[in-house]
């Protein structure tokens, strides 16, 4: 059953639809209709309609007017509804109905908030069909675009607060009872005892102690609150915007200069040949938290993991080695000192024999293990520790970062499976397929984010809660990627990559004498010196 169809509209002679653009539209209507889309959109929006009763309006027709408008402006609503009654092409494809801007809305969050991923991995699988485009290269990277939130009514996790209240809590009812509890105590347990205290013949010292106990009630029902909106990933949330997270932003949408603190959105998407493949909409501060639901949500979309995939040392974690390892994902990913390494600035301290044990630079073993000298491993589980340091020649090498540097050991916090995922990074970044991934990276990804937020004057969300705001990127996404459809029926679409000439060699890391390095210190601007001599005198005064 086709699904977008068009009835040819009888218009005056000044409004007739361009033939060239006309033609246009029709291809874009069969891309819709080969996409599968409209099957969705028809299980969906007609489920009510089924035992009777005519719908207000086409949905396949609204639907298909709603993605193009995003691919011709930003996309808010109340410009969808102009365009619908003065533009031609938006005519032609309403066949002349006119919604209001509240109806194309209910319209999108309703269809969009359950199926976004679902509808855009169907379009963009039949962009590839019909474009023939090799994905098999992917790139990620990330942006944080602001919440739709005011940026001054934000709230901290209460932790350090919840905890010293717990403690007054605590002293207060151990007057009356026996509290052995470690744990912090929930307010049903506070309820409780405050319930039986009610029930003692108290003095004039216990009812002041009943009434505190009340008001420390109602503090930690408030900690408890804000502790559940946060959830354990985050430290903050914005009374405005629940699901929006407090976050560094290079610039303020009102001011347009950057400060420390705004409600924001983590966007992560996988892009290759310039076409976001997926997207990501998540509320962590760090980018190496985002990478593996990221990867998920491209192996939910597609039912197949990305055969390569390249991102920036943001992303260079032992879990998400240990994760690309697992799925077989060709590891392009760069680590912390990977940079450092390139220009022989940095040199690698130990490496692991074939027993996974780890062996340093002077070929001492270490011994492992799970604590040493009141130092525990942070997430790795052990740690390795060399300790006949006393006469090593290349102790200058290897106690270049730590703090005490008479000390005779040395303990490396590390792990066999995250030294294994950085030497297959190293090893593939250096190829000829690694230089090319390398040149590509930034063009790809933010390429796609350039045209997002300066072609598409895109860079603030509209939409607060984080399903609304996956409904818009999902949306803005789709316009780019129709943008990209109609310069290709135009004959114009480039899908720039660079391939690396056959005759490229290897790149090699340079060798570096460990007996005598010396870390090259970075030198500060001027601007960094001048905070930090204000910080200083700031600290003084």
């Amino acid at each position: 059953m086709p699904y977008f169809t068009i009835k040819q509209i009888s218009l005056f002679s000044s409004y007739q639809l361009n033939k060239k653009e006309e033609e246009k539209l029709n291809k874009f209507l069969v891309f819709l209709e080969n996409s599968g889309v409209g099957e969705l959109i028809h299980r969906e929006c007609y489920k009510d309609h089924s035992k009777g009763g005519r719908p207000p309006y086409n949905y396949y027709n609204l639907f298909a007017a709603s993605i193009y408008a995003f691919s011709k402006h930003p996309g808010t609503l109340r410009k969808i509804e102009e365009s619908f009654k003065y533009d031609v092409r938006f005519m032609y494809l309403m066949d002349n109905e006119v919604p209001s801007y509240a109806k194309i809305g209910e319209f999108l969050n309703n269809l969009f908030v359950k199926f976004n991923h679902k509808i855009y991995s169907l379009l963009v699988s039949q962009f590839i069909k019909e474009t023939g485009i090799n994905v098999d290269d992917c790139f990620l990277d990330g942006t944080k675009i602001e919440a739709n939130a005011n940026k001054y009514k934000f709230v901290w996790k209460p932790t350090t607060f919840h905890k010293k209240l717990d403690e007054n809590i605590k002293a207060l009812l151990n007057k009356y009872f026996t509290v052995n509890k470690i744990e912090l105590l929930k307010s049903i347990e506070v309820a409780e005892y405050i319930t039986k205290l009610g029930d003692f013949t108290l003095n004039k010292d216990g009812k002041k102690d009943y009434k505190q106990l009340k008001k420390y009630l109602l503090k930690l029902l408030e900690y408890e609150e804000k502790e559940e909106i946060c959830g354990p990933n985050r430290n903050s949330y914005f009374k405005t915007d629940k699901d929006a997270t407090a976050m560094v932003l290079k610039e303020d949408y009102y001011s347009g200069v950057g400060s420390n603190m705004h409600a924001a959105y983590n966007i992560q998407i996988i892009v290759s040949k310039g076409i976001a493949l997926t997207y990501y909409a998540g509320q962590e501060r760090s980018d190496f938290y985002a990478f593996i639901p990221t990867v998920e949500q491209f192996h939910i979309d597609y039912g197949f993991y990305p055969k390569n995939l390249c991102a920036d040392a943001g992303y260079g974690s032992w879990k998400n080695y240990v994760y690309m390892a697992k799925h077989d994902i060709g590891n392009y990913v760069k680590f912390q000192d990977w940079e450092q390494l390139r220009n022989g600035n940095a040199i690698d301290l130990y490496s692991f024999n074939d027993k996974e044990e780890l062996v340093c630079l002077n070929g001492e073993t270490a011994i492992r293990c799970s604590e040493y000298n009141g130092r525990h491993p942070k997430q790795h589980g052990y740690l390795y520790v060399i300790e006949n340091c006393k006469r090593c020649r290349y102790q200058k090498a290897c106690k270049e970062g730590v703090k005490d540097k008479k000390a005779i050991f040395r303990c490396f916090d590390v792990s066999y499976e995250f030294w294994k995922g950085k030497t297959v990074a190293r090893e593939n970044l250096l190829t000829a397929k690694g230089i090319e991934m390398r040149v590509n990276r930034s063009s790809q990804v933010e390429g796609v984010f350039g045209i997002v937020k300066q072609d598409m004057q895109y860079d603030r969300f509209r939409r607060r809660g984080l399903d609304k705001v996956n409904v818009e990127i999902c949306l803005i996404l789709i316009g780019h990627l129709l943008r990209k459809l109609f310069t290709f029926y135009d004959g114009k679409a480039k899908f720039d990559y660079w391939i690396a000439p056959s005759d490229l060699k290897d790149e090699e890391m340079p060798i570096v004498d460990a007996k005598s390095f010396k870390k090259t210190v970075r030198k500060k601007d001027i601007n960094e010196s001048l905070r930090i001599e204000h910080k200083k005198k700031k600290k003084v005064s």
